[in-house]
C-alpha cells in the first residue's frame, strides 16, 4: 500500500517546478511589456504570475500598470499589499500617494507623503530631486485645500486645520532633512580637506 501513496510525489514535484518556471516567465514577459508601455498586455501576464501566490515584485509592477491605465483604486489595493510586505520602503508610499491624489483622497495622499518623508530621512543617500518632488506635491495639496476651504467645512475625516498642520509639518521635515544633509556634506568636505 505504501508504494501507492508515494506514487504521486514525483509528479507533484515536477508540476511545482513547471508552475514556478511559468510564473517566472509570466513575470519577465509582464516586466518587458511594462517597460515597452504596453500596460494592458502586461496586466494579463502579471495576473498569471500572481496565480501561484503572493509576490511583492509582481504586485508592485501590476500597481504601476494600473496607475498608467488610470485604475487608481486597483493600484492603491496593490500598493497596500506591497507596503504591508515591506513597510520601510519610502517609494511605495510615494507611489500610493500619487494614486490617492488621483482619486481625490487628499488626506490619504498627505499621510502617505508624511510616511514617505519619515522613511526617506532614514535613507543614507538623500537626493534633492526627491525632496523637491515631495515638497511640490505637498504645496500643490496645500493650495488645493486653500482653494476649497470656503466651499467645504472639512475634508472627509479631517478638518481643514488638521490637514493644513500636517502639510506644514511635512514641509518642516523636508527642511530639516535638507539642513542635516548640508551639514553632513560640509563636515565630510572639511574632513577630506
Amino acid at each position: 500500500m505504501k508504494w501507492f501513496v508515494n506514487l504521486g510525489f514525483p509528479f507533484k514535484n515536477k508540476v511545482a517546478v513547471q508552475n514556478l518556471e511559468q510564473d517566472t516567465a509570466d513575470l519577465e514577459k509582464g516586466k518587458e511589456l511594462y517597460l515597452s508601455s504596453q500596460f494592458s498586455e502586461a496586466l494579463s501576464y502579471l495576473d498569471n504570475a500572481l496565480n501561484s501566490g503572493f509576490n511583492s515584485t509582481v504586485y508592485e509592477l501590476r500597481a504601476k500598470c494600473f496607475q498608467q491605465l488610470n485604475y487608481h483604486y486597483k493600484a492603491i489595493d496593490d500598493f497596500d499589499k506591497v507596503i504591508e510586505d515591506n513597510p520601510l520602503e519610502f517609494s511605495y508610499y510615494y507611489s500610493r500617494a500619487v494614486s490617492k491624489n488621483a482619486v481625490s483622497d487628499i488626506t490619504g495622499q498627505i499621510e502617505d507623503l508624511q510616511n514617505c518623508i519619515y522613511y526617506y530621512k532614514k535613507n543614507k543617500n538623500i537626493e534633492s530631486r526627491i525632496l523637491q518632488n515631495l515638497e511640490t506635491d505637498l504645496i500643490t495639496a496645500g493650495n488645493y485645500i486653500e482653494s476649497v476651504k470656503n466651499t467645504i467645512t472639512s475634508v472627509p475625516n479631517n478638518s481643514y486645520l488638521e490637514i493644513k498642520n500636517l502639510i506644514n509639518e511635512c514641509l518642516l521635515q523636508i527642511k530639516r532633512i535638507r539642513l542635516r544633509t548640508r551639514r553632513f556634506k560640509t563636515q565630510r568636505f572639511k574632513s577630506i580637506s
